[in-house]
C-alpha cells in the first residue's frame, strides 16, 4: 500500500518556518502551538501542552463538496475497520484495548462547499503509561496504518467491510430524518442553498450511498490521497515522529490539491417559503438568513455578538421574549455559520403559532436595528462568547479540534484573538450588523396531530 501512495503525484517538497505562539489563560492550560507545511497541500499542526492528562493526534482530508459526497464520507468509515496489521474489527478493537483504551473517531463535516474527512485517535499521556511505555508513539502509528495501509481484496476494499459501513452510514442518515428538528434545520439548508454547493449534505443521500461498491470507494480513497488538503494535528502527549511518519507515508513528488471556493452571497432577493406536513405535534419552524457578509472575516466579531445578543444563549432577545414571555416556542434560537455568512433560527412551535412566531422573532431582530438593548446585554453575550471560546484549553482533543477546524482557513487563529475581537465591538458595530441581515428562507414542519410534547 505504501508503493500505491508514493506513486501519486505531489508537488516538490517545501518547507516554511516554524510560527509558535504560546498561550496562557489565567489558571488554565499553557500550551505551544507550531504549525508547518511539509509538502503543498500538507499541514502539521503541533500542540504542545502541560496538564494534559490525555493525547490526541489526527489526520483530516478537504475535498470538494458535490456529487463524490457519500463516496467521500465513507471513506475514513472503512479505513477505522481495520488495515493490514489488524485485519478486522476485533483486532483493532483489541490493540485499542492494549492502548490503556485509546478511541478512534471519525468526523464528516462540511467547511463552506468543501468535505472535511477527520480520523482522530486519543488516548491517555505518557506520562500515565506503566513502566513508562509510549503510547501516544503506538496510537500514532496505529492512526497512519488505518489510513495509509487499508485491508484490500482483490485489488479494492473488503465488501464486508464496505457493505458494513455503508449500511451505517444509511442508518445516519435516516435517522436525522427521523429526528424532526434536525430534519427541519437540513431542509431549510437544502432550500436555501438549491443552486448552491452548501445545500449537499456532508453525508451525500441515502441513494448515492446504496450505489457504493467497494471499487468505487476504493477510487475515491485514491483521490482523496492526491486531491486533499491534508492537516496532521497531534495535541499533548509525544508526537516526536510524526515528521518522520509523514515522509514515510508521503512522498515529496508534486500533489494536485483541489478545492471549491466558498461563496458568501450578501443578501437575497425574494424570501423562499416552503411548508410540508407531518404527524408530529409540535411543528418546526426554521428562518434562514444572508447576514450581508463578503466572507468569513467581514465584520465577523460584531456579527457574531450581535447572534448571541439575539438569539445566541438564555440571556437573549429570542429566548427571553420570544420564548419566556410571549410563551410562542418550546425552544427558539439562532445560530451563526461564519463560512457562508449566514445565520439560523430554529424554533419548535404549535402549528397554529406559525405567523405569530414569525413576526415575533422578525420584531426582536428589529429592535436590534433600533438600538433597544444594554451595555449589561452587550457584556453579557460578550462574556457568554468569551467563556465558550476559553473551554479551547479544557483538553487535548478540544485543543485539536479547533485548529483542525480552520483547515480551510489562510491562518491559524487563537480563541485570544476572537476574545479580544469581541471585546472591541461597540453598540453602533451590532446595530449595523443587524442591519445587514436579510430573511432568506423560510421552512415549516407542521406537525398534523394535536399537542405540544416536543418529539
Amino acid at each position: 500500500m505504501k508503493k500505491l501512495w508514493k506513486d501519486l503525484p505531489f508537488y516538490d517538497k517545501m518547507y516554511l518556518n516554524y510560527a509558535v505562539k504560546s498561550i496562557n489563560w489565567s489558571g488554565t492550560v499553557k500550551y505551544d502551538l507550531r504549525n508547518k507545511k511539509i509538502y503543498e497541500g500538507v499541514d502539521l499542526c503541533s500542540v504542545s501542552a502541560e496538564g494534559f492528562k490525555t493525547a490526541c493526534a489526527s489526520l483530516s482530508f478537504v475535498m470538494p463538496l458535490g456529487e463524490k459526497a457519500s463516496l467521500y464520507a465513507l471513506v475514513p468509515n472503512v479505513l477505522t475497520r481495520s488495515c493490514k496489521d489488524y485485519p478486522d474489527v476485533t483486532s483493532v478493537e483489541k490493540k485499542l484495548a492494549l492502548l490503556y483504551g485509546a478511541e478512534v473517531i471519525v468526523d464528516v463535516s462540511k467547511k463552506g462547499e468543501n468535505q472535511v474527512l477527520k480520523i482522530e485517535i486519543s488516548c491517555i499521556d505518557d506520562r500515565f503509561s506503566i513502566d513508562g511505555e509510549s503510547i501516544t508513539e503506538e496510537c500514532l502509528k496505529l492512526l497512519f496504518k488505518m489510513v495509509f495501509e487499508p485491508r484490500l481484496e482483490n485489488g479494492a476494499f473488503c465488501s464486508d467491510d464496505v457493505e458494513s459501513e455503508k449500511r451505517l452510514l444509511a442508518e445516519r442518515l435516516i435517522a436525522e430524518n427521523s429526528d424532526k428538528k434536525t430534519y427541519a434545520k437540513n431542509r431549510c439548508v437544502e432550500i436555501m442553498f438549491e443552486n448552491e454547493l452548501y445545500g449537499i449534505h456532508s453525508y451525500g443521500s441515502v441513494e448515492d450511498i446504496e450505489k457504493i461498491t467497494p471499487e468505487s470507494l476504493f477510487e475515491a480513497y485514491k483521490e482523496v490521497l492526491e486531491n486533499s488538503k491534508i492537516l496532521v494535528c497531534v495535541s499533548g502527549g509525544s508526537f516526536g515522529n510524526v515528521e518522520k511518519l509523514l515522509e514515510e507515508y508521503i512522498s515529496d513528488k508534486s500533489r494536485s490539491v483541489v478545492l471549491n471556493e466558498t461563496l458568501c452571497v450578501e443578501a437575497c432577493e425574494d424570501v423562499k417559503y416552503v411548508k410540508e406536513q407531518e404527524a408530529v405535534k409540535q411543528g418546526k419552524l426554521v428562518m434562514g438568513f444572508r447576514m450581508g457578509m463578503k466572507s468569513e472575516d467581514d465584520n465577523y466579531a460584531a456579527r457574531r455578538v450581535m447572534t448571541d445578543l439575539f438569539g445566541g444563549s438564555p440571556h437573549s432577545k429570542l429566548f427571553t421574549v420570544v420564548r419566556e414571555k410571549m410563551s410562542l416556542c418550546y425552544y427558539c434560537s439562532a445560530m451563526m455559520f461564519r463560512q457562508k455568512g449566514i445565520m439560523l433560527v430554529q424554533s419548535g412551535i404549535e402549528s397554529y403559532n406559525e405567523e405569530k412566531a414569525k413576526n415575533a422573532i422578525l420584531a426582536q431582530l428589529e429592535d436590534i436595528r433600533n438600538g433597544n438593548f444594554s451595555d449589561d446585554d452587550i457584556a453579557s453575550s460578550v462574556k457568554a462568547l468569551e467563556d465558550g471560546f476559553r473551554s479551547v484549553s479544557d483538553s487535548a482533543e478540544s485543543v485539536a479540534g479547533w485548529f483542525t477546524s480552520q483547515v480551510c482557513s489562510k491562518e491559524f487563529l487563537y480563541p485570544e484573538d476572537f476574545i479580544e475581537q469581541f471585546k472591541r465591538v461597540t453598540r453602533e458595530d451590532i446595530i449595523e450588523a443587524a442591519k445587514a441581515v436579510t430573511l432568506d428562507t423560510v421552512f415549516m414542519l407542521e406537525g398534523t396531530v394535536k399537542g405540544g410534547v416536543e418529539e
